[in-house]
């Protein structure tokens, strides 16, 4: 009987081995395995144009500026127009001259008025700069009381710069008028030079 009941001890002692191994060996597996969590993807980051580069652009679009005289007439040296213009800036071959690109995709940060006030948006290419400054002039129509600004206004209904729809209702700009909100753009009429 003794022995029996050793035997019996012997073979609970070596499962009770086997179990604390599976055990250690599960929970080491756990250490050195941790479950992986899907990260949110992070937001793609917008790389934001010196508006020196836009307005040089645009001058050279508009009045046919050599690239050394646009960087020159925006305190910028050559190289560092060419460097951040880039594609948007090409020549033929060695030796040409440079020209600008009818259109571009440089992102810039400008100012767009809203119903509740001028807002700093994200202008992501120059379609857009040209539409805001086509609406920046139909506004200073407006404020001088010339005559067509109506007519000028209404050809931005349902138009939108930066995600920002442009205001065209008369009422609402007198009330953004009246409430000295149109006197903070007086900085951005000009600040991108004229339909860069």
């Amino acid at each position: 009987m003794k022995r029996k009941n050793r035997k019996t001890t012997k073979k609970h002692k070596d499962q009770n081995k086997k179990w604390s191994r599976l055990t250690r060996t599960k929970k080491s597996s756990r250490k050195h395995h941790p479950v992986k969590r899907k990260r949110a993807a992070p937001s793609r980051r917008v790389l934001i144009t010196d508006p020196r580069v836009a307005r040089a652009l645009g001058l050279m679009r508009r009045e046919g500026a050599s690239a050394s005289a646009a960087a020159r007439r925006e305190q910028m040296k050559l190289e560092t127009f060419r460097r951040r213009a880039g594609r948007y800036l090409y020549r033929s071959g060695p030796g040409k001259p440079w020209k600008a690109r009818s259109e571009d995709q440089l992102a810039l940060s400008m100012t767009v008025l809203t119903s509740h006030g001028p807002v700093d948006v994200i202008v992501r290419n120059s379609r857009e700069r040209k539409l805001l400054h086509r609406y920046e002039f139909a506004l200073r129509m407006f404020r001088a009381g010339e005559n067509g600004a109506g007519a000028a206004l209404k050809t931005f209904e349902d138009k939108t710069v930066g995600g920002q729809q442009l205001i065209t209702d008369p009422k609402l700009l007198i009330q953004l008028e009246e409430a000295g909100l149109l006197d903070e753009l007086e900085t951005f009429y000009t600040s991108f030079g004229a339909g860069s």
